[in-house]
């Protein structure tokens, strides 16, 4: 059964798209078919898996000009999955298609007969139509968030948005969960901690993604974490993520199947 997850937060910052990239790499080492599908202008997905190059085709050209999802889809070796690559132009999307009929749903269609274990949606920094299509395309959203107070008052507005999704877009889409990330061992880091726990209960994650400089020196190697040092917290935290993720789907399967 085909998995899409988004990995959504609309605070910059809280690494959304190294929870994707090393995400979708921890699944694919599982055994899993995988996708990424980057959704963020700044294309950080796509520059971290493949570095500057150019593409003919992105995820801009499926967005506007509609062109077939399969002929914009790259394979990384070094992660072990396939990806549809984003550029600066897709900034541009919204305007585009701003007054089309069906605007919030666009990716939403793209991804019905994708034939993969797991697409992973690295959606931007934003709460815009771009984030909308990527919330309306999946099926589960997975929050990154850093043990900041603050931070809870912007999950707020998020959550407001996948109401908004699911109510007037006719979506499923379920909150798989909330990873703690970034996080360093201080009081009011282990407060907030607490904070986020105390209001998201059982859908916090047991992982917890420290702040690591080897995540950020796999960034620019353009490599995932577990590749660039598998005994590194950051490669430990995301194979246990990929594992509590994979885990939760059949917890939420063996309760449906209880009722």
């Amino acid at each position: 059964m085909r998995r899409i997850i988004v990995v959504a937060n609309q605070k910059g910052g809280v690494a959304k798209t190294t929870t994707s990239v090393n995400l979708a790499a921890e699944l694919a080492r599982l055994g899993n078919k995988v996708l990424l599908l980057d959704m963020d202008p700044q294309n950080s997905a796509t520059s971290a898996i493949f570095g500057y190059s150019n593409f003919e085709y992105t995820i801009y050209n499926v967005i506007v000009d509609r062109i077939s999802i399969n002929e914009v889809i790259q394979h990384s070796e070094p992660f072990g999955i396939d990806v549809v690559p984003s550029d600066i132009g897709l900034s541009g999307a919204p305007l585009r298609i701003s007054e089309q009929i069906g605007r919030e749903k666009i990716l939403f269609h793209y991804t019905r007969k994708l034939k993969y274990d797991f697409v992973i949606i690295d959606a931007p920094p934003s709460l815009g139509l771009l984030t909308v299509n990527a919330l309306t395309a999946a099926d589960e959203l997975l929050v990154p968030i850093c043990p900041e107070f603050f931070s809870l008052k912007g999950i707020k507005l998020l959550e407001e948005v996948v109401t908004n999704v699911r109510t007037g877009l006719e979506s499923d889409l379920e909150l798989l969960g909330v990873v703690i990330t970034r996080f360093l061992e201080r009081s009011v880091t282990n407060e907030a901690k607490n904070a986020i726990r105390s209001y998201f209960g059982k859908k916090v994650f047991k992982t917890i993604v420290s702040e690591n400089i080897k995540l950020e020196e796999a960034h620019n190697a353009h490599l995932p974490v577990w590749k660039y040092d598998k005994k590194s917290k950051g490669a430990l935290a995301y194979a246990s993520l990929a594992k509590e993720v994979m885990n939760a789907h059949k917890s939420k399967k063996r309760s449906k199947k209880a009722r």
